[in-house]
């Protein structure tokens, strides 16, 4: 896994907007995310897409199809040309042009096929368009070695995402109020830390959080 701090000028250049909406460090870890994608269809060419121009560590592509005429309808990675070819070798070279700092892998095998400690290797587990039962045993596997999954689809002008991120620490800035907090927010969520500092004559809570996920099964 990468582990480096975009700390050239040219890099520092290339991220600047996000930097500057999310911080260096926030930049530090996407430059050091290990991700795996699986099939790759429409929506996974949007997610593609916005991973690496985010400027992730890695990317791993895993699908073992390949490329149809309704494919050419939907994807932007992929023409005519490619109609037969496995879907992500097809894709593969326009997603590297899109920045090459991004070390991208590509995988045509079955995901059905790989063992539950394959997906130890990532730091986040995509899978899209699957069948709930492959979700959930993909879903499964991350659990056992304590990593990040989502699933998502689209069907139509419909669409869904499940996130299963285990247990999820964030914190929010507000101003403090007289009301003292609850610690339980809600059933899955709980205020953990609660720390304040001054900002002129206001008061600020930095509030941390821990949303509990559940998985699919």
């Amino acid at each position: 896994m990468a582990n480096q701090e975009p700390n050239g000028q040219d890099e520092i250049a290339l991220y600047d907007r996000q930097i500057r909406l999310w911080g260096v460090k926030a930049q530090e870890k996407l430059r050091s995310a290990n991700i795996l994608l699986i099939t790759f269809k429409a929506l996974a060419n949007e997610i593609a897409k916005n991973l690496v121009l985010a400027g992730i560590g890695s990317l791993t592509i895993l699908d073992h199809e390949v490329v149809t005429e309704t494919d050419l309808c939907a994807q932007f990675f992929v023409s005519e040309e490619h109609v037969g070819q496995n879907r992500a070798q097809a894709a593969a070279p326009q997603v590297r042009a899109m920045n090459p700092r991004v070390q991208l892998h590509i995988d045509t095998e079955d995901v059905r096929t790989k063992p539950p400690e394959f997906f130890k290797d990532f730091d986040v587990t995509i899978a899209t368009d699957l069948d709930f039962a492959t979700y959930a045993t993909i879903n499964a596997a991350c659990r056992i070695s304590n990593r990040r999954f989502y699933a998502a689809g689209l069907h139509g002008f419909y669409g869904y995402a499940f996130a299963d991120l285990i247990s999820h620490d964030f914190v929010i800035e507000r101003e403090k109020s007289n009301v003292a907090p609850q610690l339980q927010d809600t059933s899955t969520r709980s205020i953990i830390n609660i720390n304040t500092k001054r900002d002129n004559d206001k008061v600020i809570e930095m509030v941390t959080k821990r949303e509990i996920y559940s998985p699919l099964l």
